[in-house]
């Protein structure tokens, strides 16, 4: 079976899984990779069970929160996608665990591991314990491309996706707030959308049967990023940046200038086309979301503290700062 002639297109990924898969192999490395893609999901599960049984409950309960709804988004991008796992599609895939019967976009592995990292960094608070907790999480999604189940892509979507469904179960769950204040983390699973979805474009795998109503890529470059704008006001409870003789609000400068970079991008990919109406999509959901967060914000300035105060929280698992918000966490 020779490579997928449309996964051709994506040299870096079929090479970056060859190099992993069928180079950089050895016996230790098989066990060591067995072990830590089989024992990792139960592994996680029982770090939330020990904090939970250890006074650390809504940390514990945020890593058991986050890595259902980890499974949940998987299971959803897994049929979205519809992405074919690497034995099917690249020729001399080496095979050390039968292959999982579900698609191979996104990595769910992935996710679980750096939604769980993520809030025991957010937890902990220090540099080096970061490193460790990430560095394990990245040992996860490597063990799937050395297995050959997922290609890297999957693995770099699945990061994503972890890393912002642990940050907001954290800030949704642990950090003690208003539900006004508390809405801003929703931000993290917004970008990463976006960057799972850009993802998806480059990779030829947007379910465009379900896309084919008209101007559906105007509306959702609409609504990708004018909610990002809206969460993005929210955390940096409004914060302008001075241009010249412009302040400019940062939630709208931000998400703009990375959606023009994009766009200017498109034009190296044999998959995408640069589009400036695009790009005017971008800027219209931009300006209405902000306008809506502006409003939101307003009526909620009524309640002292709520926008733009600082304060440290104590976790239970080491100190926790977040920016913006002034209250106590949880127990």
């Amino acid at each position: 079976m020779g490579d997928s002639p449309s996964f051709k297109k994506d040299a870096m990924d079929l090479w970056l899984l060859k190099f992993a898969n069928q180079t950089l192999v050895s016996p230790a490395l098989d066990v060591i990779m067995i072990a830590i893609s089989k024992a990792g999901i139960p592994l996680l599960l029982m770090v939330g069970l020990l904090l939970w049984a250890r006074g650390k409950r809504r940390i514990g309960e945020a890593i058991g929160l986050a890595i259902g709804i980890g499974l949940c988004v998987t299971f959803i991008f897994y049929y979205l996608a519809l992405r074919a796992r690497p034995e099917f599609v690249v020729e001399g895939v080496r095979l050390l665990l039968p292959t999982p019967i579900f698609p191979s976009f996104p990595s769910g592995h992935t996710v679980a591991a750096f939604s769980t990292a993520t809030i025991l960094a957010m937890a902990r608070r220090d540099w080096r314990w970061t490193l460790i907790f990430l560095g394990g999480a990245a040992c996860m999604g490597f063990s799937r491309i050395y297995l050959g189940h997922h290609f890297p892509s999957d693995v770099l979507a699945g990061a994503f996706l972890g890393t912002a469904i642990g940050a907001t179960c954290f800030g949704l769950w642990v950090v003690e707030s208003t539900w006004r204040s508390s809405v801003r983390w929703l931000l993290w699973p917004q970008i990463a959308l976006i960057a799972v979805v850009t993802q998806m474009a480059y990779l030829d795998a947007l379910p465009w049967n379900l896309l084919s109503w008209p101007f559906a890529d105007k509306v959702l470059h609409c609504f990708l990023f004018g909610a990002v704008a809206f969460w993005l006001n929210l955390w940096s409870a409004g914060h302008k940046v001075k241009i010249g003789p412009w302040l400019l609000p940062l939630a709208l400068l931000l998400p703009f200038t990375v959606a023009a970079v994009e766009e200017g991008l498109q034009s190296f990919s044999p998959l995408r086309s640069a589009d400036w109406t695009d790009l005017v999509a971008d800027l219209l959901g931009l300006v209405l979301f902000w306008q809506l967060s502006v409003r939101f914000m307003q009526r909620g300035h009524r309640k002292v503290g709520v926008w733009g105060s600082r304060g440290v929280e104590e976790s239970g698992c080491g100190q926790v700062g977040v920016a913006g918000i002034g209250t106590r966490s949880r127990p």
